[in-house]
């Protein structure tokens, strides 16, 4: 019975996991579309542009936006975002993959089936790699972000004296790939015990 279960889960599981496969192909044509079109029209894009947003808040400023934004800084930042995007949802199908390659087996009702534990390590150095090359991207983009606008000409500087920025890095990935190359030692037991429980019947 708990067998017949989880073959259903799995299989539901499946077919989820390749909608969102289907999803991220989606959004890498999408962010290719606007990598191509802030390369060819950003310029027009940016220039047209008049607001600056701070976390929660946004600024209307006055003047023409060529007098405090660095344009080509600004199309260098909106393109690494992109293509850490698509990185990002690139390694995503990958992961996606991955996991349904794990659940083929329980499909079948077989959980421990052998190979498991070396997919779940793949997972993790995709989880690991995938996720410091998307935090690379990020802070390279915030740095572009930053040079783009002429702080200086935007902050009164009868009332603020100075300003700093600070980067802060994610490190969430790593717990991830930790907790799921611990999963693969688990499995790699499990695959043990069901090859000796197989070698016994």
């Amino acid at each position: 019975m708990e067998n017949m279960k989880l073959m259903r889960s799995a299989s539901v599981i499946d077919r989820i996991l390749k909608i969102l496969q289907g999803f991220a192909v989606a959004g890498v044509i999408v962010a290719a579309i606007f990598i191509l079109l802030t390369a060819i029209f950003g310029e027009k894009i940016i220039a047209s542009s008049n607001t600056l947003s701070v976390g929660v808040m946004q600024f209307r400023l006055t003047g023409s936006p060529e007098s405090y934004l660095d344009i080509p800084n600004i199309r260098v930042s909106i393109i690494v975002t992109l293509v850490g995007m698509i990185l990002a949802l690139a390694a995503g199908w990958y992961c996606l993959k991955v996991l349904r390659e794990i659940l083929s087996p329980m499909k079948e009702g077989m959980p421990f089936a052998e190979g498991i534990s070396g997919k779940i390590r793949k997972l993790g150095w995709t989880v690991l790699i995938g996720g410091g090359v998307a935090e690379l991207g990020k802070q390279i983009s915030a740095i572009f972000d930053v040079r783009a606008y002429n702080i200086e000409l935007l902050l009164n500087p009868a009332v603020v004296e100075s300003y700093t920025y600070n980067l802060s890095i994610d490190l969430s990935f790593v717990i991830a790939a930790l907790i799921l190359f611990l999963l693969s030692y688990i499995f790699r037991s499990g695959e043990a015990l069901q090859k000796e429980a197989d070698e016994t019947l």
